[in-house]
């Protein structure tokens, strides 16, 4: 990867109109206007795309959004590892966002932390790095140690949440929201997206997210999630266990084939069980989020934006799993009205849903290995949005947001995995499994 990022720390960060509302608010709109282009699929888009001008441009947007933080970072994020069209070296320079950005200036930290845990770090730890080791939208983590305990303590940028309210506002008023094509609830969705990203900004709230989801997983072969240390953490504060594993690219570089596929049946495992059984999941899955042992061993980082799914819903979403598993057109019909994604019955193309979800679910569907790969995910937008008869038939109801999000997202990553297995010998019995809703703690 091209380590040419600027680390020059920032006191602070951008604000107002100029600087930052109107930036996000420009990103937003050339984002719509890409993925809405008439009748032109992502696997179109990617054959003309000139490999030097989106390395160029990813650049120009990385130092556009590096310095802002927040929700146009997020976005940014996004784009590195969802966007099918991007070249890889182009998706790489972007990746940086994921984990790399510009820190905060040393100073502003540490009065931060002072702030929350009541004194300086050096009477409150053993050892505490100053220079981040990892820094991203919303915050940054330093490594630390305590007695013989190694840590990682993620501090938030100072008025961040303020920061991101703004950005906030200004996506409300917008009608559709990126990566999402055709009529929708664009309120209910907008609000969606409030609820779960300012959640995000309350350490406290994801504390208690990151210790539920350890306990769950614990005795679970193959994923490990960092325990917590509430005594160190607070609003702003997370402590956590420190994990020294191979970042997602690195390990992407480095590993087998076999440990590759090993990783990816994990993070599938962990995801579906989470949902279809927990009715809950990380609902931020980009690849920075993971780190990886060199056998493929995942651990699970960075529980800011859980979302908690009504077991009705999951049990919906069963539903028409079932359905397209089944290839039953009557099943998918009830399913997705139930679920209400139909937004017009009138002469809609349930025949043409069936074999556009069966598409969907072809990795679960296959009786043999199934490889993700970049062009199979592209094409899955194409079939189910782009080229897709029954488009401005559908709606997408706000509670699926980050379920696209989340598929999208870990498929996207399946995929950069080159990850084959049979994927429904996992798929099939979590879609018949019972549920069992973990109780979170509310945003305050």
């Amino acid at each position: 990867m091209d380590d040419s990022t600027d680390r020059i720390p920032v006191r602070e960060l951008a604000r107002g109109f100029r600087k930052r509302t109107w930036v996000t608010a420009r990103m937003m709109s050339k984002l719509g206007m890409k993925m809405a282009k008439k009748n032109l699929g992502l696997g179109e888009i990617m054959s003309k795309v000139d490999e030097d001008e989106a390395v160029e441009a990813a650049q120009a947007l990385l130092e556009q959004l590096d310095g802002l933080k927040g929700f146009a970072m997020k976005i940014g994020q996004m784009i590195s590892y969802l966007d099918a069209s991007l070249p890889p070296r182009a998706q790489r320079i972007l990746a940086k966002l994921q984990f790399d950005s510009k820190p905060m200036d040393p100073d502003v930290i540490v009065q931060l932390l002072t702030k929350e845990l009541g004194d300086v770090p050096e009477r409150i730890f053993d050892e505490f790095e100053p220079m981040p080791f990892a820094a991203a939208s919303i915050g940054q983590v330093h490594r630390a140690r305590l007695g013989d305990q190694r840590l990682a303590v993620k501090v938030q940028y100072p008025q961040i949440d303020e920061l991101m309210r703004k950005d906030l506002t200004t996506i409300s008023r917008l009608s559709r929201v990126a990566l999402l094509l055709g009529p929708v609830d664009g309120k209910g969705l907008a609000r969606e997206l409030q609820e779960r990203i300012l959640e995000e900004c309350d350490y406290r709230i994801e504390a208690d997210n990151q210790e539920r989801f350890r306990r769950l997983f614990a005795e679970v072969d193959g994923i490990s999630i960092p325990a917590v240390i509430p005594e160190l953490s607070s609003q702003r504060v997370l402590t956590s266990e420190l994990v020294d594993r191979l970042g997602f690219y690195e390990f992407c570089d480095t590993a087998s084939q076999d440990a590759k596929n090993r990783a990816a049946i994990n993070i599938y495992r962990s995801c579906f069980t989470s949902i279809y059984r927990y009715c809950a999941y990380n609902a931020d899955p980009h690849p920075g989020n993971y780190l990886f042992s060199p056998e493929g061993d995942v651990t699970l980082l960075d529980f800011g934006c859980v979302k908690r799914f009504e077991p009705k819903m999951i049990c919906q979403w069963k539903d028409v799993a079932r359905a397209v598993l089944n290839n039953d057109e009557d099943a998918l019909q009830h399913g997705l009205i139930a679920a209400g994604f139909i937004r017009k019955q009138r002469k809609f193309d349930w025949a043409h849903q069936l074999e556009a979800m069966r598409e969907l679910y072809k990795p679960m569907i296959a009786d043999e290995p199934f490889t993700f790969t970049p062009e199979w995910v592209a094409g899955i937008h194409d079939v189910l949005m782009f080229k897709n008869k029954n488009k401005f038939k559908l709606t997408m109801p706000p509670d699926w947001l980050f379920v696209n999000r989340l598929q999208f997202g870990m498929f996207s990553i399946l995929a950069h995995l080159n990850a084959t297995a049979v994927w429904g010998d996992i798929f099939r019995p979590l879609a018949e499994s019972t549920v069992e809703p973990v109780r979170f703690v509310d945003a305050a």
